[in-house]
């Protein structure tokens, strides 16, 4: 098959374009591109096609090569970067599917949880006074590592069957009661304040493991990529090029999902951490099922026994077997994921930093209203409007990196 040669071929009818070849001159309008004194020689599609031919011309192995090290070795690379699930290889085809299929779906849910994780540091922050600097063992500790260990499980799903607003009931008291019995046994004697200041620690500790060098490397390579843009794009002018700069243009939403996957990132080993929040909340669920232990913690907290009604919801045959979170969810690998957080995080800052502000820690009744809700338990799939604002932001992303990638090209 012979190849066309286009660059032979235009050099062929710009000799003879007002003479020999000039039924195959274009004279329309062409807009956009060109003032009138200075608009070169046109050639129509037909006379391309009876002089050039109608085959493809490739582009040489030297553009070729310079497009694979400008831009294809460079997005391996970024891929290389995203926080893949270790030893599960259809986990992680699944992932890459979603990233890259629905960039703006992933962006969403990442911005989303981002903001939750925010909301719950703010939260933290404006429970004490400005100037207040309380030590390791006070109410600011322990607020902290629950909230903290909030952020972490709302990156979980939670087994569908056990009504939203039971389930939001039940982590509202592992993570907020103090007075709890939950020892079973000989083997593990820890309050229940212990266990989250325990589980919140080696959180803390593997989160801080896997971001950091991730995020340094990616820091250098976003730096050497810089430059090899640089390097390609000193001159515009031909049409490789110009192709060049699209497909970069293209990729452009793709470092933005991997510093925010990596801001985001999950603690290393999924699997591991989903084994200790299960195991955390078990033993919160087994000490309410416990009638003695239910009897103490209602009068502790000032309620009838009548209040804790919807514990027999938690007595589900063979339901929590596999544990109350049952799968990785975070940065958009699973459809719909809204986690669980929110709607704890929302009743918190309506009831408190809306009344109180900054310093509401020290409000008397703000133990109590947090275990068992100030008002109405909504449940954990509720849904707020705001976060519309984190949708838009992952559209104008994309779709302005692709408008751009398709406007250039």
């Amino acid at each position: 098959m012979v190849y066309p040669n286009f660059d032979k071929c235009g050099r062929r009818y710009l000799l003879a374009a007002n003479t020999t070849y000039a039924q195959y001159q274009y004279h329309g309008p062409v807009s956009g591109l060109y003032a009138h004194s200075q608009r070169p020689t046109f050639i129509t599609v037909e006379g391309c096609r009876a002089l050039c031919g109608t085959g493809t011309q490739y582009y040489p192995w030297k553009e070729s090569s310079a497009t694979i090290t400008t831009w294809v070795l460079p997005v391996i690379g970024l891929l290389l970067q995203l926080p893949f699930e270790s030893n599960e290889f259809w986990a992680t085809l699944w992932a890459l599917a979603r990233w890259g299929g629905s960039p703006i779906a992933a962006l969403s849910y990442v911005f989303w949880n981002i903001k939750v994780t925010s909301k719950s540091a703010m939260l933290v922050d404006m429970s004490v006074a400005y100037s207040e600097v309380p030590d390791e063992h006070t109410e600011f500790a322990q607020m902290r590592d629950s909230l903290y260990i909030l952020s972490v499980m709302n990156q979980y799903s939670v087994k569908r069957g056990l009504p939203p607003e039971d389930s939001e009931r039940l982590l509202r008291v592992a993570l907020f009661s103090n007075t709890l019995q939950v020892v079973r046994g000989t083997s593990d004697k820890r309050t229940l304040v212990q266990r989250r200041t325990s589980l919140a620690q080696s959180l803390r500790e593997v989160r801080k493991k896997g971001v950091i060098p991730v995020f340094v490397s990616l820091g250098w390579f976003l730096f050497s990529l810089a430059i090899s843009i640089q390097t390609a794009f000193g001159q515009l002018g031909d049409n490789q090029t110009a192709h060049d700069l699209a497909l970069g243009l293209l990729l452009a939403w793709m470092p933005v999902l991997i510093i925010a996957t990596i801001v985001d990132r999950n603690p290393i080993g999924t699997y591991r951490i989903r084994r200790k929040l299960n195991k955390f909340v078990e033993d919160v669920r087994l000490a309410l099922l416990d009638h003695d232990k239910r009897v103490l913690y209602a009068q502790s907290v000032e309620r009838s026994e009548s209040d804790f009604l919807w514990v027999t919801n938690l007595d589900i045959p063979g339901f929590f077997d596999s544990g109350f979170f049952f799968r990785f969810a975070g940065q958009g690998r699973l459809r719909w994921h809204y986690g669980v957080a929110h709607s704890i995080l929302a009743d918190v800052e309506s009831d408190f930093i809306a009344q109180h502000g900054r310093g509401w820690l020290s409000y008397r009744g703000y133990r109590n209203a947090m275990e068992l809700g100030s008002g109405k338990v909504v449940g954990l799939r509720y849904f707020d409007f705001r976060m519309v604002w984190q949708i838009a932001s992952a559209i104008v992303i994309v779709s302005g990196a692709a408008g751009g990638a398709f406007i250039l090209s």
